[in-house]
């Protein structure tokens, strides 16, 4: 079994905040290809855009390429089950780093996720998110010396 893969009825109650956990490192880390773990192929992202198929989100991910860093921090992830299908919302604040006119920025997003969760054969991964923008923020960054 994969580390990253969700299984067994024990794991599955905490599926949810393990799977939005992964989604944060596999995007911060920029391990694209990855998110096959996490996210069923049908998968679809909904919002200020719409992405269906897991290989379009995995090529729309490369947006990401134009910053030097992400940071994702998951805050509350709360929903419920219904037999197989979890229906609940995640909370973020994402981080992109960059830099404009030589000087650091970051863009802060907070984001709330409506995920939908699907276990098939014992294994739990996203099925949809719905991406909401609540506020965003562009702030000057400061970098502390490397001694």
């Amino acid at each position: 079994m994969k580390k990253s893969t969700i299984s067994s009825k024990v794991s599955t109650l905490n599926a949810p905040s393990k799977l939005s956990n992964l989604y944060a490192s596999i995007i911060d880390q920029r391990k694209f290809s990855s998110l096959s773990t996490i996210m069923w192929d049908e998968f679809s992202m909904s919002g200020h855009f719409e992405i269906n198929g897991l290989e379009n989100f995995i090529a729309a991910m490369q947006q990401l390429e134009n910053y030097q860093s992400t940071m994702h921090q998951i805050m509350n992830v709360h929903g419920a089950w219904n037999k197989s299908m979890y229906q609940g919302e995640t909370y973020c604040v994402a981080s992109h780093m960059f830099e404009k006119d030589d000087k650091p920025y970051k863009l802060d997003m907070g984001i709330i996720y409506s995920d939908v969760i699907e276990v098939r054969e014992g294994t739990a991964k996203f099925i949809s998110r719905v991406f909401s923008l609540k506020w965003q923020k562009t702030d000057m960054l400061d970098i502390p010396d490397k001694n």
